[in-house]
């Protein structure tokens, strides 16, 4: 990564750091002291909020929140590993926000948490850009999602695919197989290095590499439980992977942590075609 593409990094953290408080601290006199929630790295804090979620953003590194960013819900799950106490800052589809202070504890007092409309510290009023987006202006060479430049992900999973494999996790079904083999995390990234592989004597050709973190069995639907990563950017992934040849890509996914219980899981479908490839496994 160059020293551009650092300042740049540096310049959009700051900016969208002085924003959110900014934003924060529109409220002034008007709302009460933030409540404290806990959480830690074994465990999946579950937040309902009266509305679904439409943007969750956590101030530390050492916190994740995950929500459904393809289809908006209203559960949000909490996660920590040990470090700084931090914020969560979380907007619904209706507009109001939510706020809280978000510590880690060794064991929590509860696991699920029903938030109510009163625990709203107010309405975004219009200040949209404020809460999701920087105010560093948006050109072709900027990724919408996390306004990271572009040219830093072209590098970065350029460079992650010249590197040795650390990772050799795989599926294989009929021929095709489906890998991860390498996986870097950067900030609020994660740089994930994918393979898939064809010897079935025709090509397979891409619908779609869903990628979503699970818990439970699928058949067990009262306790199973998905949320999905949608890519922040994908990069050189191919629409076909013909017979005997070998593809690599990476995807760049929101920085997510597994629970005990919990295990990542991949999705590959085959377009206009029945062939499936689930890969359902512990990092």
């Amino acid at each position: 990564m160059g020293v551009n593409s650092k300042k740049i990094i540096m310049k959009t953290s700051t900016v969208t750091i002085m924003t959110l408080m900014t934003f924060l601290s529109s409220f002034g006199q008007k709302t009460k002291k933030l409540d404290t929630i806990y959480a830690n790295e074994k465990m999946n804090l579950a937040l309902f909020f009266p509305a679904n979620i439409r943007q969750g953003i956590v101030g530390a590194n050492n916190f994740v929140f995950s929500y459904n960013r393809e289809r908006a819900q209203p559960l949000g799950l909490l996660k920590a590993t040990k470090g700084n106490q931090s914020n969560l800052l979380v907007v619904t589809i209706d507009g109001k926000v939510y706020s809280y202070i978000v510590k880690y504890a060794d064991s929590l007092k509860e696991l699920n948490r029903f938030v109510s409309f009163s625990e709203s510290i107010g309405h975004e009023h219009q200040r949209e850009s404020l809460v999701i987006r920087d105010t560093v202006k948006l050109d072709s060479n900027m990724v919408v999602h996390k306004q990271y430049p572009k040219a830093f992900l072209v590098e970065s999973s350029e460079a992650m695919l010249k590197q040795p494999e650390r990772k050799n996790i795989f599926k294989r079904k009929e021929g095709v197989s489906l890998a991860i083999k390498n996986m870097v995390y950067f900030e609020d990234l994660v740089f994930m290095q994918f393979e898939i592989k064809n010897e079935t004597g025709i090509d397979f050709d891409i619908d779609y590499l869903k990628v979503a973190m699970v818990i439970g069995n699928e058949k067990r639907r009262a306790s199973y439980q998905s949320v999905p990563l949608k890519p922040q950017y994908v990069y050189k992934m191919p629409k076909k992977t013909r017979h005997a040849e070998t593809s690599r890509f990476v995807y760049v996914l929101p920085k997510f942590t597994l629970g005990d219980n919990e295990k990542l899981q991949l999705s590959l479908k085959e377009l206009k075609g029945n062939r499936e490839l689930i890969l359902r496994r512990r990092l």
